[in-house]
């Protein structure tokens, strides 16, 4: 890995120059047909920009530390609040947060809670539901599975590495293999001796006050990642004291995440019946049959579109009940989850359309005055646009006075005539919007006493 290439001389270019150098001379070494891993960084959302601009200028790792290649790789890591990995690979990959599994002897499965890619830098990072306690950590990165890390031409990560010795870029020539990867974490341990003893706490007492970039300052005994070894990092060590590596080793994880070939997008007018999909066509899982994952939905952009949104895990349907009247965009993001914790999101796209709905008319009378005073009146409402406005036509027995109406703000109308003549008889009110959408053929019986 080029990380320890880092450690083994000054120079007075820029740390992060060197990195960019050092990444490309890395190609030569052999023809690349296949992406690798070419450094594992561990550190923690936690940690001060002092403690982070300092490791990278003492050479330990960017944007976090660079776990060391060759007989140092087991060495334990001090600081108590390990919550990141992030993976840098020595090309643009395809790799997505379940591609990553991390298991230790005290925890079986570790579960991460957040996970993005810089496509800039080619690194991947995966932050942890959890911070990391006192644990043997095993690292294992997909190439065999049923999607695993790919380059941009749809090459599998070649990914063979052995513990302890290998001192380069991950694999073997060949595309194909698991990156499996182990570290240890044992925080308070300042002095790696594998155990958090009373001397861990005296020798950080020793070094109390001293600050990132300070001649004397020893990142192991910043445990916090706070840039300066203090009273707390002495305690944090104390608090430990008996502490050591679990007996053992971790298995690992031979479990593949689920995958998903991804939804299309749903476009529908608004007041659409309900859509129903199928969750067991769009999601896998090499372990698990599609009835046994948990499906969830994890992120809702706009749910006031929906009166309700469903999962049925045992028929794997997601129904998608629209909301009156309602229309506009939404991104549903749904997790599928397999039994040992690994899981995989897709985003569901929802576009309902507006369709304008017609005015209608309500409470359409006509009654007399007498002297032959008639008056018609009623209500106007519309759910798309504003009434004000709109002129109602009059008509059926009606019809032959030449009669309308204009709309008020309330949507009341109201007109009154001499009306010669009115006979016994259906009289009719309708209007339309500015669409040109007719309303309701409102009608009511005009009665001559």
């Amino acid at each position: 890995m080029y990380s320890i290439l880092r450690r083994r001389s000054k120079s007075k270019f820029s740390p992060s120059f060197l990195r960019r150098a050092r990444m490309e001379a890395l190609e030569p070494r052999w023809v690349l047909s296949a992406p690798t891993v070419a450094d594992v960084n561990i550190c923690s959302t936690a940690w001060a920009t002092e403690f982070v601009d300092y490791l990278e200028t003492a050479q330990l790792g960017t944007d976090g530390y660079s776990v060391p290649v060759g007989s140092a790789q087991l060495t334990t890591l001090p600081w108590v609040n390990l919550d990141q990995i992030r993976i840098t690979f020595n090309e643009d990959v395809d790799v997505q947060m379940g591609d990553l599994s991390l298991s230790g002897v005290n925890t079986t499965a570790y579960t991460f809670s957040a996970f993005s890619y810089d496509s800039n830098t080619y690194t991947a990072t995966w932050t942890l539901s959890q911070t990391l306690g006192k644990d043997k950590m095993f690292i294992d990165l997909d190439a065999d599975g049923i999607d695993p890390v790919r380059d941009v031409s749809d090459n599998v990560l070649d990914g063979e590495w052995t513990d302890s010795t290998s001192t380069y870029n991950s694999g073997n020539g060949t595309a194909g293999g698991d990156f499996q990867f182990r570290f240890n974490v044992l925080p308070g341990d300042g002095n790696a001796s594998n155990s958090v003893s009373i001397i861990d706490p005296m020798l950080g007492n020793m070094l109390k006050g001293k600050q990132a970039g300070d001649q004397d300052y020893n990142a192991r005994y910043d445990v916090d990642g706070d840039g300066v070894i203090t009273s707390t990092d002495c305690s944090l060590m104390y608090s430990r004291l008996g502490h050591s590596l679990p007996s053992g080793n971790p298995v690992g994880m031979s479990d593949d995440a689920p995958t998903t070939a991804g939804f299309a997008a749903v476009n529908v007018d608004e007041d659409a019946a309900d859509q129903v999909l199928s969750l067991f066509d769009v999601f896998d899982d090499a372990e698990d049959n599609d009835g046994d994952l948990t499906y969830q939905i994890v992120n809702n952009t706009n749910p006031d579109l929906f009166a309700s949104v469903d999962i049925d895990g045992i028929n794997g349907e997601l129904t998608l009940d629209f909301a009156f009247d309602e229309f506009g965009e939404s991104l549903l993001t749904i997790r599928a989850t397999d039994s040992s914790g690994l899981c995989v999101d897709t985003t569901l796209t929802v576009n309902v359309a507006s369709t304008n709905q017609a005015p209608v008319i309500s409470n359409f009378v006509v009654w007399g005055e007498g002297c032959d005073m008639w008056t018609i009146e009623g209500v106007v409402t519309d759910v798309d646009d504003d009434v004000e406005g709109m002129i109602v036509t009059l008509g059926g027995i009606l019809a032959s006075y030449n009669l309308t109406a204009t709309v008020q703000a309330d949507g009341t109308f109201s007109v009154t005539e001499r009306l010669e003549g009115l006979i016994s008889a259906v009289a009719t009110a309708q209007t339309e919007d500015d669409e040109g959408a007719e309303s309701n053929l409102a009608e009511t019986l005009v009665v001559i006493s």
